[in-house]
């Protein structure tokens, strides 16, 4: 780094890294202006020769000529995957560089090496737009609520399954229609598995709760459900009972035990996050001094993960050019926060019975329920057909996992009902 000059090297020339370069080279004049920083692009890379006409005078294919170059500062990696990714993320960290990166899938898996290794090397991590896009809920996380104990995070942090449960919800049509929906619009990828299955969501909340709770969680860590099997009934259902269908991430913190998941969940129609539809993301966090807050906005596509990596790219200039200390992301490892297996978590429950329309039929499933330690709330039934089987609606109280399952198990052996039974958890 020479004076007040940065030098930056992009691995990767896709959508977001081509957002990034063109947003650097627009607004260096502008940068400078309020930084005194010159940020220049010194190179760019990608494996697919056929960009270099994009980028002609900075273009190279091998990234180690990024990697290795005396001159260059900050590396950033927008080229996705684990196993390159992290190659080339730990080598520049190895090489004593400051790395940033949007790539939640390494962070949430392999996250612990990188953070370390830039800790030994003395060294900054950047990688804000790994989460929720253009809102900066990494920043408000590290520096805006740093001096509070974050205790619960609720997150709608994909925009692939938000537009999909919102289309059901408003339009009444199937799963597979509004996936195709969405396909069509260009908010679902060929294969969306990734998406609807829940995993994008456990990567991104695994990094939430890390740096909210200051122990590394790996995404295998969060239990995961998809949205695959919401039928319209229930989002239907759901609603007349004052509730919202929503791919949520939830991690709570109760002294030393976590609970992070994600899975479909009912949410009251007046939650602050209820009214967050389509593509957008939404952050919910309850912390001790400053109460409950709510970050909302565009969590996806070029423009908004450009935005915060050039926004990390200007931070880590920033404390290059005043020899600030990088972050440290994870507390000692001496420090034991249980993450609770989903059998041992507690929370109310919505249960969707199909059974046949016969006396004796409720007191029989609120039996097994009671023996269960399952207290009922709130019953519908919506129709009488004593020839067919129908549907019978049911909210909980607060309930273990572990029990609620087990009597799920016994009440779907029960003669009189007709199909597997729908169990969704509610957050208040």
């Amino acid at each position: 780094m020479e004076g007040r000059c940065v030098k930056i090297g992009i691995l990767g020339c896709g959508t977001v890294g081509s957002a990034v370069i063109k947003a650097l080279l627009k607004n260096r004049k502008a940068l400078k202006e309020k930084t005194g920083i010159d940020f220049v692009v010194s190179k760019v890379c990608d494996k697919d020769i056929k960009k270099r006409c994009l980028f002609p005078s900075l273009f190279t294919s091998n990234p180690e000529d990024i990697i290795n170059s005396s001159e260059i500062d900050i590396v950033v990696e927008l080229i996705g995957g684990t196993t390159v990714a992290f190659d080339l993320l730990k080598s520049a960290i190895d090489n004593r560089k400051s790395v940033v990166t949007a790539n939640k899938a390494v962070i949430s898996e392999k996250g612990k090496e990188l953070f370390i290794s830039a800790e030994e090397k003395n060294v900054h991590i950047g990688f804000e737009a790994s989460v929720a896009g253009a809102i900066p809920i990494i920043k408000t996380i590290r520096e805006s609520f740093i001096g509070s104990n974050i205790r619960k995070i609720y997150g709608i942090l994909n925009g692939t399954t938000n537009y999909i449960l919102t289309e059901m919800f408003k339009n009444s049509v199937s799963f597979s229609t509004a996936l195709s929906m969405a396909k069509n619009r260009g908010y679902a990828e060929a294969d969306p598995s990734l998406d609807i299955k829940g995993i994008d969501t456990a990567h991104k909340i695994s990094i939430l709760s890390t740096l909210a709770f200051t122990r590394y969680i790996h995404w295998k860590d969060v239990y995961v459900e998809g949205i695959e099997n919401i039928e319209p009934l229930d989002i239907n259902f759901t609603a007349e009972f004052g509730y919202r269908i929503k791919l949520l991430a939830v991690a709570k913190r109760e002294k030393d035990n976590l609970e992070i998941r994600v899975h479909p969940t009912l949410i009251p129609s007046k939650h602050l996050l209820s009214f967050v539809d389509g593509v957008y993301n939404a952050i919910y966090l309850e912390g001790d001094m400053f109460g409950k807050s709510l970050l909302y906005g565009e969590g996806a596509g070029g423009s908004a993960a450009g935005s915060a990596v050039v926004a990390d790219i200007v931070d880590i200039g920033k404390k290059l050019v005043h020899n600030n200390l990088p972050y440290k992301t994870i507390i000692s490892e001496e420090r034991k926060l249980k993450v609770l297996p989903i059998e041992e978590v507690s929370t109310r429950y919505y249960f969707r019975f199909t059974a046949l329309d016969r006396p004796g039929v409720l007191a029989g499933i609120a039996t097994v329920l009671g023996r269960h330690n399952i207290s009922i709330a709130s019953v519908i039934q919506k129709e009488e057909s004593p020839e067919k089987a129908v549907p019978i609606l049911m909210l909980t109280h607060q309930a273990k996992e572990v029990s609620v399952r087990k009597a799920i198990k016994e009440i779907n052996n029960l003669p009189f009902i007709k199909k597997p039974t729908v169990l969704l958890r509610i957050e208040e």
